[in-house]
């Protein structure tokens, strides 16, 4: 780890020493400390001496091409997850850079560079590397916080002021710990989506037999990939979403929209899930609603995480619903549910990013605790509100939204 306040490090491994001064020119002004290594053997030697916050490699040198020298890096314990960015010329086939993907790039820049491309891919990983050491900084610290909280709850139990003075101090530093990790995990999943959207491309293209047969043992492998790709995707794009929206980024794509079929399609969408948990599902949904202006792609989205959530927390056998009718210039609408409902100490905290609700029942279900986050951001930035109401533990939960007809945004 580098010290505080000092110089990233960016080691660039080209056996042609004019490329190595062509990028040491581009990246000049962004005060990094450029490594140079004239081949692969070189790279690995610069490894074992330094960290590096990103590594330039250049796919074609002799004696050890970059896929071997990348190969050899990742075998490291300790260089697993370092960035590696490969150079490689122009008209470079497209299973030498899935070859490269295995082994563990991040990304593919093609020669000649273009400058403004290198500095702003390296800025990036540059952000992320600093906010890395920034969440292992706060770690450590918390670490040590805890582990002194222990010590004096140990030798001085009855001194409960101190106590509590302690445990506030440890509750700010992991207040800062999770802000630090929130800004790491959305600069990253921009940085993740390259590679996994050609995870799930090429992961697609194997299962439609594009390139020939499947043994079945490769048909479920590369089933488990397609569909661990496309679950981490959506994650990420649920973070995305969470960032834009509270960065002020987010924009409605508004157009008129016809309520009442946009709430019958996804509730014909979640027939399968009500079918396999024997659940049985009501609608009231008012004949004559108007058509509105919505951002429809976002409403649907605020349906189907309610009505998900609906389906997953109630137990087989149990009864899920969806109500809409019109009143004045909105339009109101209700997810209900029979399942296990809400404690009255959990409500405050619904609403918070990643937060389950704890329960025997909850630790069987998948989730991320960020659908319903989501979903209100989502309806108040149409202008509308969306608030949760439950009598309590295995009294089911009701999720009333208002909407306007027409989408007022939010700020």
């Amino acid at each position: 780890m580098n010290p505080a306040g000092g110089k990233a490090k960016i080691l660039m491994v080209d056996d042609e020493p004019k490329n190595l001064l062509a990028i040491e020119a581009i990246l000049d002004n962004l005060g990094l400390d450029l490594v140079k290594a004239h081949s692969g053997k070189e790279a690995l030697r610069c490894l074992i001496k330094d960290d590096f916050a990103v590594i330039l490699l250049d796919v074609q040198m002799p004696e050890m091409d970059g896929f071997e020298c990348a190969t050899l890096i990742r075998s490291r314990d300790k260089n697993r997850y370092m960035p590696i960015i490969f150079l490689t010329a122009v008209g470079r086939t497209e299973a030498e850079m899935f070859r490269g993907f295995e082994v563990g790039a991040m990304d593919y820049l093609l020669k000649p560079l273009v400058p403004t491309i290198l500095r702003s891919k390296v800025k990036i990983i540059i952000e992320l590397y600093q906010k890395t050491e920034q969440v292992l900084r706060l770690n450590l610290e918390l670490q040590d916080a805890n582990a002194g909280l222990e010590a004096r709850v140990r030798e001085r139990t009855a001194a409960l002021v101190v106590h509590g003075e302690d445990l506030a101090r440890t509750n700010g530093q992991l207040l800062s710990a999770t802000r630090a990790k929130s800004e790491f995990l959305a600069n990253m999943s921009h940085e993740l989506r390259t590679p996994l959207n050609s995870v799930i491309g090429f992961s697609e293209v194997l299962s439609d037999l594009t390139f020939g047969p499947l043994t079945d043992k490769q048909k479920t492998y590369v089933g488990n990939i397609l569909t661990s790709g496309k679950h981490l995707l959506s994650l990420i794009n649920q973070l995305l979403d969470m960032s834009r929206i509270e960065a002020g980024k987010m924009r409605l794509q508004l157009s008129t929209v016809d309520p009442r079929c946009l709430f019958l399609d996804i509730s014909a969408l979640m027939a399968d899930m009500v079918a396999k948990k024997r659940l049985t599902m009501a609608l009231e949904i008012d004949q004559d609603l108007p058509s509105v202006e919505w951002d429809e792609l976002k409403i649907k989205e605020i349906i189907y995480n309610l009505l998900s959530n609906a389906v997953k927390f109630t137990p087989a056998g149990g009864a899920i619903g969806m109500r809409a009718r019109r009143e004045g210039a909105v339009l109101k609408v209700e997810v209900w549910d029979s399942g296990i409902g809400i404690a009255a100490e959990s409500m405050k905290n619904l609403f918070d990013g990643f937060f389950r609700v704890d329960g025997p029942y909850n630790r069987l279900t998948e989730g991320t605790g960020l659908g319903l986050p989501l979903s209100r951001k989502l309806t108040e930035l149409h202008g509308g509100t969306l608030g949760v109401e439950s009598e309590g533990l295995n009294k089911g939960t009701r999720v009333r939204i208002t909407l306007p007809l027409a989408a007022n945004p939010g700020p």
